[in-house]
């Protein structure tokens, strides 16, 4: 049977889906955290210059990379067939494809292929008894072994203490059998659906369906493309921003979501081989799956608040223009009062052009660029920017650390230079709202040799290093820690960071590295508990961040809708949502006449080998 059975089912409307095979996608395959943009820049279809295999050969923190340099027209999909690589090998030594590939832009591929985890034989002994044992090959990394074994990297560096000097190759690590047992897919019960709705074909509409589960929740689904950028206009007075967000309170209000299900790529699927894992879901497929699970507990749980809501579900083809030109001719589309989605940059623009031109709120759940909010006052963007993160860093570390010996590091990148002087600038005028005094002022350096003349051994040194070049971060992490002798060193780094899995423990933990974050999960927190039980009884399965997102940006904005309706934008600077994942108090830090930002930072830092909160 094919997935297409499940998927695809336009004339068959009492059809539940069977998720065994999502299931099995999301125990046995690794990196669905890095893999949320990069799918955006590639089709199978498409056709692509002739790409040469690189010569250049160059050793990075003791592993040999292949150097390829992308050139005009080259796609990630095609670079990786090439080289004989898998997506998820290039983008686990190059996390800042999440965002797309650039020409001129420098892939490090490894020299040796990364070989496929098997889960080990049980060794039971009399002083090893419900442990498991795992025998480290080539390629293999701990967040990858974690999600295999159904454990996270703090509890695998709890049972295995000598990783904190690194993972190698031939090395034996111990897994709790216990949690293996908690995570078995044998206990999986294929005839209990994971959504009771349908997912048609894209190139199709399916009118409203009847109440599901006493609501008024119809399902209707399109398919969507790219667009332009919105152009620019003048600022807007108060007097007109009130008449703009005009909306009262309704009987019902209708909610658009916009997610990217890529039913047709799907259909394609042999259940057997999904199952098997010869082949996979779409990466954008499970994203939206995730989101949309979330987003369904939402709604469930505002039941409570009695909100009447009509949903409409969108599947987005982003490459497919003509689509997105004949969506935005419904008529339908025009009467929503919310509208959450797309997830993507490259399909959301158009629609938020439409949204602003019915005076509709649109939400942007995953795009950190804050271009979608120039002259848009109907967006709200749910993940702070990479320079507002840095700006809310700042704040942190001259609240934190003002007496100390803070030192800017600037490693000379052009394309960081935004992040350099956000710190700097930041800083600077923190220290002087705070009236501190002259002397408390934040030193640079332009490299390592001048950084180390500059370090106190009177005081804490705090150091900043706004950079996302991963080679660069770990050299200059490992010569870091060789000081540490001599000095007390804090470090402040990016939120990128802790996807680079070939940084040294040992080193983060010594360091207190610090990070700022959008998102973080307290997995002992009575409500994340709560959140997590009912995941597991609907869909039999572990949730991933995409689900706690969809949960935590539905149930915010639907709130939001139902205590102040449809003109709820005139009321969003007052929203100040705790959430399971994330936090959301939104400013328009553009202009009166630009969209809204969540100015929410988190601060984790390394505490005993844990990311933990610390503002």
């Amino acid at each position: 049977m094919k997935i297409k059975n499940t998927l695809h089912l336009l004339h068959r409307p009492s059809f539940k889906i069977n998720c065994r095979s999502l299931f099995v996608f999301r125990t046995w395959y690794l990196l669905l955290f890095f893999l949320l943009n990069i799918l955006s820049s590639y089709s199978q279809d498409k056709q692509t210059p002739q790409i040469n295999k690189s010569k250049k050969v160059e050793t990075i923190s003791g592993v040999k990379y292949i150097l390829h340099t992308v050139e005009q027209g080259q796609t990630l999909y095609a670079i990786a067939k090439v080289y004989e690589r898998n997506l998820s090998d290039i983008v686990i030594d190059n996390p800042t494809v999440i965002d797309g590939i650039k020409p001129g832009q420098v892939l490090k591929i490894s020299t040796e292929k990364p070989k496929k985890i098997i889960l080990s034989p049980i060794a039971e002994s009399a002083n090893m008894a419900g442990v498991k044992l795992h025998k480290v090959e080539q390629g293999q990394t701990l967040y990858a072994l974690s999600k295999l074994y159904g454990t996270s990297v703090e509890k695998l560096l709890e049972l295995n203490p000598e990783l904190k000097e690194g993972l190698k190759i031939g090395q034996t690590l111990k897994v709790s059998d216990a949690e293996l047992k908690a995570n078995k897919t044998t206990d999986f019960k294929p005839s209990i659906p994971i959504i009771e709705t349908k997912y048609p074909s894209s190139k199709e509409v399916i009118s409203p369906q009847p109440k599901i589960q006493q609501d008024s929740k119809a399902k209707e689904y399109v398919a969507m493309g790219t667009a332009n950028k919105p152009e620019l206009s003048p600022p807007i007075s108060a007097i007109e921003k009130s008449m703009m967000y005009s909306g009262a309170k309704k009987d019902q209000y209708k909610i658009a979501f916009f997610l990217p299900f890529h039913a047709e790529e799907a259909n394609a699927i042999e259940q057997q081989k999904l199952i098997s894992g010869e082949q996979q879901l779409p990466n954008k497929t499970t994203v939206a799956l995730q989101f949309y699970e979330g987003a369904l507990l939402a709604i469930d749980s505002l039941k409570k608040l009695k909100l009447n809501a009509k949903i409409f579900v969108y599947d987005i083809d982003d490459s497919d223009s003509l689509n997105m030109l004949t969506l935005l001719k419904k008529t339908e589309l025009a009467e929503m009062d919310l509208m959450i989605g797309p997830l993507y940059g490259s399909s959301f623009m158009p629609i938020s052009k439409f949204a602003k031109e019915h005076k509709i709120p649109i939400i942007s759940p995953f795009t950190q660029i804050n271009k979608i909010l120039f002259d848009n006052p109907f967006v709200c963007k749910v993940l702070p920017s990479n320079t507002l993160q840095v700006e809310q860093l700042a704040h942190f570390v001259v609240d934190s650390f003002h007496t100390q010996n803070i030192i800017l590091i600037n490693n000379g990148n052009a394309k960081e230079v935004s992040f350099y002087n956000s710190f700097k600038n930041t800083s600077k005028l923190a220290m002087l709202d705070k009236k501190h005094s002259v002397l408390d002022t934040v030193k640079e350096a332009k490299n390592f040799p001048v950084m180390q003349g500059l370090l106190s051994s009177s005081k804490t040194n705090v150091i900043i290093l706004p950079s996302n070049s991963q080679s660069y971060v770990t050299e200059f992490i490992s010569r870091l820690s060789s000081l540490q002798d001599k000095n007390k060193i804090v470090l402040f780094g990016l939120q990128n960071w802790i996807n680079y899995d070939n940084l040294d423990f040992e080193y983060l933990n010594s360091l207190a590295l610090h990070i700022p974050s959008s998102n973080n999960i307290d997995f002992q927190n009575n409500a994340t508990k709560f959140f997590v039980n009912n995941y597991r009884e609907k869909y039999k399965t572990e949730p991933e961040l995409y689900s706690y997102n969809g949960f935590d940006i539905t149930y915010c904005f639907l709130s939001a809708l139902q205590k102040y309706g449809s003109g709820f934008l005139n009321n969003i600077k007052e929203i100040n949502y705790k959430g399971i994942a994330s936090n959301f108090n939104f400013i328009q830090s553009i202009s009166n006449k630009s969209g809204f930002e969540n100015k929410l930072v988190i601060i984790l830092k390394y505490d005993k080998y844990k990311l933990v909160k610390a503002n």
